[in-house]
């Protein structure tokens, strides 16, 4: 048997009484009435019950959140590695510029290599606008020898292929474009040098057609003064173009001047001396044929009876002889007279 608190009025009462005496309420079999030992089992093990959930709870709060801090930081770190990787491979200033900017509390050596990186980017940009402002072949060639993986290598070698081109086209020798094509095998312009040099290269006067030329005028113009018709007509072609312009003129009128020009009685002999400054210029007719145009001058010593007239003039020549090494133009223009 065991004392308890009546339920209704409090007053301590046995639990095998059938009422409670002070109110009359029932004590025995009513469902209301608890043991005091399972009242007290049961007050044991409230606190230990709600004690332990909000422990429980903190510590998976915790866990989550430190949890989500090392996730956070790992994938902080990987993004800094990777942007770090992606800069040092970078050419580009405001990529690096951005590293730096985002990551101030990066790795000091990554920040450091970033730095430095950006450091010699800068130094090529520099050198680079040096070379566009100096603009000539040296200049740029002191660049990619200097920076030889710049990201401006292609337009520096645009740059020098442009320079050589126009150097060639000036001197308009086929020299100068198979300099031009050995420096430049893949040029913007290899195709019109290899057209100009090989067409140049069949207007070049070798030394034998530089002979053939200069001595069939230097023998016109020694038949001329000797008077020596049959010494004459193999130098000159049947019909020429121009003769002391007039246009289609024969053998017979070539011989005709020179039989005026020894006509007078006073003269005893004529000479002409051509001055050796032979310009030369051979002329592509295509299919394979060719001519040459000349220009030089030829001085003409007369010997007279009467010394108070002319005996020296000296003329400006203007020829054209044919492949075969014919006269097919003569013109001629008084130059100096003494």
């Amino acid at each position: 048997m065991a004392l308890i608190k009546c339920p209704e009025c409090g007053h301590q009462v046995s639990d095998k009484a059938a009422v409670c005496p002070s109110c009359g309420i029932a004590i025995a079999g009513n469902p209301d009435i608890v043991a005091p030992q399972t009242v007290a089992k049961r007050e044991t093990k409230k606190p230990h019950k709600s004690v332990t959930i909000p422990v429980v709870a903190g510590v998976m709060a915790l866990i989550i959140v430190l949890g989500g801090l090392y996730l956070y930081n790992n994938v902080q770190d990987r993004n800094e590695v990777d942007a770090y990787e992606n800069a040092m491979a970078c050419d580009e200033i405001a990529v690096l510029q951005n590293y730096l900017d985002m990551y101030a509390d990066a790795p000091q050596a990554h920040r450091d290599s970033v730095m430095a990186h950006l450091a010699l980017l800068k130094k090529v940009d520099t050198d680079w606008d040096d070379a566009m402002v100096n603009n000539s072949r040296q200049a740029f060639e002191n660049y990619l020898r200097m920076h030889p993986e710049s990201v401006h290598k292609t337009e520096a070698l645009l740059k020098l292929d442009s320079i050589d081109w126009t150097l060639a086209s000036a001197a308009d020798t086929p020299e100068a474009y198979g300099k031009y094509l050995a420096a430049h095998s893949d040029g913007a312009h290899i195709d019109e040098a290899r057209v100009k040099m090989e067409k140049l290269e069949k207007t070049v006067i070798s030394d034998e057609e530089k002979t053939k030329v200069t001595s069939v005028l230097t023998n016109f113009f020694a038949a001329l003064g000797n008077n020596d018709e049959d010494a004459l007509t193999p130098t000159i072609d049947v019909v020429l173009n121009s003769f002391l312009h007039r246009a289609g003129a024969t053998k017979a009128d070539v011989i005709s001047y020179m039989k005026r020009i020894h006509a007078p009685e006073d003269i005893t002999a004529i000479s002409f001396r051509t001055n050796n400054d032979w310009k030369i210029e051979k002329i592509d007719l295509g299919a394979g044929e060719c001519s040459y145009a000349v220009d030089f001058s030829v001085d003409e010593k007369i010997v007279r009876t009467d010394e108070s007239k002319e005996t020296f003039s000296s003329y400006k020549v203007s020829a054209k002889v044919s492949a075969n090494g014919k006269i097919t133009d003569l013109n001629m223009k008084r130059g100096v007279v003494e």
